[in-house]
């Protein structure tokens, strides 16, 4: 088998970071709001993710945060225990990133907004699966090696009728690397608006 051959059957085969399920364009839905209360991370596992699936074990997220804390203490850093406490300061980075890029990326197009008196629509983030990456990967790898990784659910739904217009399936998205947890998550809400652009 050539290269070229190997290369496109193994294309072929990978798994698209983001499926759309909806005729609905928020790239031409020029003049309208979505109300974004930012993303749910209530359903969220935390693991580590290849091609959309854990590799081993998961744990949810407060567990997760709680055995950061915890591995920081028995190493003799109590100071860097603070994962639990950090983490809705980066809850809420995440919320206004994700907001900002979207609304950069899809400026002719529909717009989120926190204000749900000039919404028609309600743009609804979960997040299933979360891989925090690691430091190792983003100063020794290469490409998105060490980034971020979001497996779960974007839906679009009318405000008042509830119906659902638009499902953005976050199969496996991968963002850029970075030295922190921090850094990783803010750069993985820059790829999830990438790739949704991209499916149009």
């Amino acid at each position: 088998m050539t290269i070229a051959a190997l290369m496109l059957a193994v294309s072929t085969f990978a798994l698209n970071p983001i499926t759309l399920d909806g005729k609905f364009n928020v790239k031409k839905a020029k003049g309208t709001f979505a109300l974004f209360e930012g993303i749910d991370w209530s359903q969220t596992q935390v693991g580590s993710i290849d091609d959309g699936v854990f590799e081993r074990g998961s744990l949810s997220l407060p567990e997760y945060l709680q055995k950061q804390d915890e591995t920081k203490i028995a190493e003799g850093k109590p100071e860097d225990a603070n994962f639990s406490k950090d983490w809705p300061m980066m809850q809420q980075e995440s919320d206004e990133m994700f907001k900002k890029c979207w609304n950069g990326e899809f400026k002719k197009g529909m717009q989120l907004t926190r204000n749900a008196a000039e919404a028609q629509y309600r743009l609804r983030v979960v997040a299933t699966g979360l891989d925090f990456g690691n430091t190792a990967g983003s100063v020794f790898g290469w490409g998105n090696a060490g980034g971020a990784i979001i497996v779960g659910v974007i839906e679009l739904s009318d405000i008042n009728t509830g119906d659902i217009v638009a499902t953005f399936k976050m199969n496996h998205i991968q963002g850029n690397p970075g030295l922190t947890e921090r850094m990783r998550l803010i750069a993985l809400m820059a790829q999830i608006v990438d790739e949704i652009e991209d499916v149009y």
